[in-house]
């Protein structure tokens, strides 16, 4: 192979190129977009999982035994109690932000409604994740890969508070204004609780550390052990009794009614300098400038080059000197009358070499090997360029007989 050439062809060249230039284009849209995309196509909120720290059986119970009395477009803005599920992902200040809202539609329906009429709530039920779970591949399901961090799930509760963990046999109904509460089935494991001052128990610890808590004297309840409710948990009755008791004891007015959030799993990701150049406004100005930088790269692939060296006018080499001479004969119209003038020089060079001191002669060449004679006639009436060229093959094969 010329150490000059490429190793690779024109077309695979452009391949990769095109291919590299759509996997970097990738790369920077999964560096803005990743956040939302590993939101809408990763793993499910927990309130739609079927493995054991999910909550799809608990959502199914509400949904039978207390369906919402209408179907809000916005879960947010029902009065139904709205159950947050939160993950160690998720951040405080979106928990917040829908904590705070929900206060505030309570509190602009206190306004409005009138004074002899109950004030219209709006409670949030917040269920603090406690175990840390990867996807399993190929599959809806999830499992557990340890427990999350205490101080990142202490952040999510809309206060302040000091997570720590209490044995199960610490744990009792705490509230005695809410007598419609029933007491877990504990799973077989340490019971996890917050302990704060603003954070009122009402199923917790001696201490006062809070499984199930209110925070202040606000409509926000925080129930700390998933485990209590969860797909695992519900599979005993007295836990799928105990937490419709709780709903009903949260809520009494509206017999404990609940909605489940997911928009702290879809929710939009923090905003970047990749979404800003490909969401509009800026998007038709991005676009613009990859297509002139597309535009740009043919018109340089098109200009720039190796060298070209200009080629001679006259080709060097015995070869091109024939070369030039045969296509000089056909532009002349020469070519008809090649044969006789063949057939003189190759007289005259085989009997130099074969009939040494004699005078060349195609009869005499015929003593030296049969046949000469023959060609050299065919040679001579040759009116096209095919007789010349057959006959001038058959005096190639004879001299290679005779070894002229």
């Amino acid at each position: 192979m010329n150490q000059s050439s490429s190793p690779f062809a024109v077309r695979t060249v452009v391949i990769l190129v095109i291919g590299g230039a759509l996997l970097l284009l990738a790369s920077i849209l999964m560096s803005g977009f990743g956040d939302e995309i590993a939101r809408v196509a990763g793993d499910a909120p927990a309130a739609d999982r079927k493995d054991g720290a999910g909550y799809h059986a608990f959502k199914r119970l509400v949904d039978a035994v207390q369906p919402p009395r209408s179907a809000p477009g916005e879960p947010q803005v029902t009065s139904a109690i709205l159950i947050l599920t939160p993950t160690e992902a998720t951040r405080p200040e979106d928990v917040k932000a829908i904590v705070d809202k929900r206060i505030s539609l309570a509190e602009v329906a206190s306004d409005d409604d009138d004074e002899d009429a109950a004030p219209l709530r709006y409670p949030t039920l917040i269920i603090l994740p406690k175990w840390q779970v990867e996807k399993l591949p190929l599959q809806d399901r999830v499992q557990r890969t340890g427990e999350v961090n205490g101080y990142k799930v202490s952040r999510l509760i809309p206060t302040e508070s000091d997570r720590h963990v209490e044995y199960r046999s610490d744990i009792g109904i705490a509230a005695e204004e809410y007598p419609a509460l029933r007491p877990f089935a504990l799973p077989d494991r340490p019971v996890s609780a917050v302990l704060g001052k603003t954070i009122y128990p009402l199923i917790g610890a001696r201490d006062g550390a809070a499984v199930l808590g209110q925070v202040g004297s606000s409509d926000t309840f925080v129930l700390v052990d998933p485990d209590l409710v969860n797909n695992r948990a519900l599979a005993d009755e007295r836990n799928a009794k105990a937490a419709l008791a709780m709903l009903r004891a949260i809520d009494p007015e509206n017999d404990g009614r609940a909605v489940f959030d997911k928009s702290l799993h879809y929710a939009r990701g923090d905003r970047n300098l990749v979404k800003l150049l490909f969401l509009p406004p800026f998007l038709g100005v991005t676009l613009a400038l990859i297509a002139a930088a597309v535009l740009a790269g043919i018109a340089a692939a098109g200009r720039f080059g190796p060298p070209i060296a200009e080629k001679r006018a006259v080709a060097a080499g015995k070869r091109a000197l024939i070369d030039n001479i045969v296509a000089l004969t056909r532009l002349a119209g020469r070519t008809p009358q090649a044969g006789p003038h063949y057939a003189d020089t190759m007289l005259e060079v085989v009997s130099r070499r074969l009939l040494i001191g004699e005078t060349p002669s195609a009869e005499r060449l015929d003593r030296v090997h049969p046949g000469y004679s023959d060609i050299d006639r065919r040679l001579r009436d040759a009116r096209t360029k095919s007789e010349a060229l057959a006959a001038a093959k058959d005096l190639t094969a004879w001299k290679k007989e005779t070894g002229a």
